[in-house]
């Protein structure tokens, strides 16, 4: 276990400072509740001769901490690990932007788990379309045609609330369908050359 500690640490790089036995206090979470483990579902494995560790990872920006852990807070017998480093809040963006590349990039954790708000706080969206836009309307604008497209995305609609759903229920069993959705979203047009 504590060889996933060192790997954290090396993924996070310099200057975060490591805390034994502290969990966080309060805090804005980077993963929707959803997605986090229960400190009830976790406790079992404490009992365990090989305790896992619980980690958080904190960014803490002038008295807002961002958090990652795939734990939800609460009290648990677990040793915990805590990384901290701080922000200015003028760094805010640098911030969370580091938690959410270490969240997909080495956690491998897909976007549509991240709490968009914390984007939006850091002006993150127009790299993170798919986390801060609404699902329909990222569809609608894949879809909308080219000239008199008012009428027709009426029409339609109850067609694009039929795909918003299929995406979002995609999405939640495959994570890979994410980069499938990021393409079409990036270039219509390939979508257009489908059904034309």
């Amino acid at each position: 276990m504590i060889a996933r500690v060192e790997e954290v640490a090396k993924a996070l790089g310099e200057g975060w400072a490591l805390r034994w036995g502290e969990a966080p206090v309060g805090g804005v979470y980077m993963l929707k509740e959803a997605y986090m483990w229960r400190p009830e579902d976790v406790e079992p494995y404490c009992k365990r001769p090989e305790k896992p560790i619980v980690i958080y990872i904190v960014a803490s920006v002038e008295g807002l901490d961002v958090v990652y852990s795939r734990v939800r807070p609460g009290p648990l017998s677990c040793p915990v690990a805590t990384f901290v480093k701080k922000y200015r809040w003028s760094d805010v963006r640098t911030a969370v932007k580091s938690l959410v590349e270490f969240i997909t990039r080495v956690e491998r954790i897909p976007y549509f788990q991240l709490n968009p708000e914390l984007l939006r706080l850091a002006g993150l969206c127009g790299e993170y379309p798919l986390v801060c836009d609404d699902p329909f309307e990222v569809i609608r604008r894949v879809a909308a045609p080219r000239g008199g497209g008012a009428r027709r995305l009426s029409q339609s609609r109850p067609v694009l609330e039929e795909l918003v759903k299929v995406l979002r229920e995609r999405l939640e069993f495959d994570a890979s369908f994410e980069e499938v959705v990021r393409r079409v979203v990036e270039d219509p047009e390939r979508l257009r050359a489908c059904y034309a």
